[in-house]
């Protein structure tokens, strides 16, 4: 029963690691705030810590009512959510040039961090009910549409690290859901044609490429690869056409293919065509971060260098050079990881993935043993939003994938991420105690 003997059901593990994580954060937003110069703290450790006690009630609550009634009001979950987050994309106060933050005086709270979770318990709730039909292709127009929605306005404030961390949610829940593999791979085929070739030509445009390859040459000018692309979209229509009268098998070797690589080539143009410039800075400084070293690509070389200089043990507590002189950006909140690297070295560095692994390995458990299909796709979507998080922070700082600004999961500062995710845990709990049930 629902609430009944709440401490002696608890997962112990996914608690406990999960305030040993917070814990382990917090000490290292300290360190990172720390004025080595007049010996004093900014004092934002202190904020995050009054976030974690308020994490800690509603994680408590979240884990003690029937979570299957998250299913039953999802679509006005979802709905107020997306309101909220159209008010701040329109009315929010800008910090850093993105107006993702509402303002309430002494605090602020960011809505689309709680959009993510909305999104979890929508979709879930969609594919629980749609479990027979997913695998016809036209069922995943909906939950792409409930995913596409909030990343539009979230791209919007300008957030895209934010409205990226939808994305590989929306397809490990549909693979979860039951969805076709064939389906999924195509869809994924065109978002890399989409998302790699306005990297290549943005990288070609700065470096005023002049290859001799006729290919290459095609594909170093937008109207050609446009031209392309709508050349190859009436290869797939007209073969589908006639497979549709024949049916002859093979032609489905040339319009799937033509479709994927069509569609794929279309929309890189129209992203390139999006790009602002400082999107296409990032993209330069991923491909090499020495092109700007003063400016875009001063975060992830400085982060580089403090990962890099903490040897195996680190320079110790309150002792690491790039942290405390300021050369690191951003220390307390999305570059954490390279101030425990530094500080800590490998050893601290290992222990916090360790924490974070502990975490997002009993997420999988609690959602592969969970007989309700609703509660197995809930702590599915949960369990991506934290891996996704993890794996896109870590991956940014050491320079593997670009700067989007999405913090570490427990240890980066900041109070609705924080909320969060304490929210998620509780439900996440509350499925373990009583995934037997159903």
């Amino acid at each position: 029963m629902f609430g009944r003997d709440i401490f002696g059901k608890m997962d112990i593990i996914l608690i406990g690691a999960v305030f040993v994580a917070v814990a382990f954060g917090i000490m290292m937003i300290y360190s990172a705030g720390f004025d080595p110069v007049e010996q004093i703290n900014k004092g934002l450790y202190k904020k995050q810590i009054i976030w974690f006690i308020i994490g800690i009630i509603f994680m408590t609550m979240m884990s003690i009512f029937n979570y299957r009634q998250l299913g039953d009001y999802s679509l006005y979950i979802y709905g107020f959510v997306i309101f909220i987050v159209l008010i701040t994309t329109v009315f929010g106060r800008p910090i850093r040039g993105t107006s993702a933050w509402l303002s309430f005086g002494f605090f602020s709270i960011q809505p689309s961090e709680f959009m993510k979770l909305a999104v979890v318990i929508v979709l879930a709730k969609y594919l629980e009910l749609r479990e027979r039909d997913i695998k016809n292709f036209r069922e995943l127009l909906i939950p792409t549409m409930f995913v596409l929605v909030p990343v539009l306005i979230i791209l919007k404030q300008p957030d895209f690290g934010t409205a990226a961390i939808f994305i590989p949610v929306l397809f490990t829940m549909l693979f979860m859901g039951g969805a076709d593999v064939s389906h999924l791979v195509s869809i994924i085929l065109i978002a890399i044609i989409a998302l790699v070739f306005p990297m290549m030509y943005t990288y070609w445009e700065w470096a005023g490429y002049k290859g001799s390859s006729i290919i290459v040459q095609m594909f170093v000018h937008l109207d050609v690869l446009f031209t392309i692309s709508g050349v190859l979209l009436f290869i797939a229509v007209s073969t589908f056409i006639m497979h549709f009268f024949f049916n002859q098998s093979f032609l489905r070797k040339i319009y799937i293919p033509a479709t994927v690589i069509s569609l794929g080539l279309m929309m890189s143009v129209v992203i390139h065509k999006w790009f602002k410039e400082y999107q296409k800075k990032r993209i330069l400084v991923f491909l090499n971060p020495d092109l700007d070293p003063h400016g875009s690509g001063y975060n992830i070389i400085q982060s580089k260098v403090a990962i890099g200089s903490g040897g195996f043990f680190g320079k110790g507590f309150l002792q690491g050079t790039q942290t405390q002189l300021g050369f690191l950006p951003e220390k307390t909140s999305d570059f954490i990881f390279p101030v425990i690297a530094e500080e800590l070295g490998f050893a601290g560095a290992i222990i916090a993935i360790a924490l974070l692994g502990v975490i997002i390995y009993r997420g999988m458990e609690i959602a592969l043993g969970t007989r309700d299909k609703f509660g197995a796709l809930l702590a599915t979507g949960i369990t991506a939003i934290l891996f996704f998080h993890i794996l896109i922070n870590i991956g940014m700082v050491i320079g593997i994938m670009p700067v989007t600004g999405l913090p570490l999961c427990f240890f980066s500062y900041g109070g609705s991420n924080l909320f969060m995710v304490m929210i998620s845990v509780g439900i996440l709990n509350n499925i373990s105690m009583n995934r037997s049930l159903y």
